[in-house]
């Protein structure tokens, strides 16, 4: 039950991270002018209402899928691949961009290299989780 507790992990970081991001608290997430203006989660990751929501969902879904064993190995897939996705976009578009303090993703949601640290650490995690073995001992669920 390691995948379900990892994806239970992560889902309530990410829906922590979308409800705190929602709070208008300068002192929880202050506002930057320079670069895109946008918030900053706990001071660090560049965030927007759009982005809490990714966040909400994200969250969200992981504690659905924690269910179960198969479940839960299938959001880590899943996520894992589209969290690995994004940080290598997120890259691409840095790179691009010459490493600006933020980035816009399609001009719609803030990114910044914290934001690019959370998704390669938690894609990584929940791809881990997603492909890892369950003990033969264990019913798969």
């Amino acid at each position: 039950m390691p995948a379900q507790f990892g994806v239970r992990l992560i889902g309530i970081v990410y829906l922590a991270f979308g409800i705190i991001g929602f709070l208008p608290v300068d002192a929880l997430n202050p506002i930057r002018e320079q670069g895109i203006g946008a918030r900053y989660l706990l001071g660090l990751v560049a965030i927007n209402p759009l982005h809490n929501v990714i966040h909400l969902t994200v969250g969200l879904s992981a504690l659905w899928m924690a269910k179960s064993v198969k479940s839960a190995q299938t959001w880590g897939k899943v996520f894992g691949v589209v969290l690995l996705a994004l940080f290598a976009a997120g890259m691409v578009q840095a790179f691009s961009e010459g490493f600006p303090f933020d980035q816009s993703l399609l001009g719609a949601i803030p990114l910044n290299s914290p934001g690019h640290i959370l998704h390669l650490v938690s894609g990584g995690i929940a791809l881990y989780l997603g492909l890892m073995k369950v003990p033969s001992h264990l019913p798969p669920s």
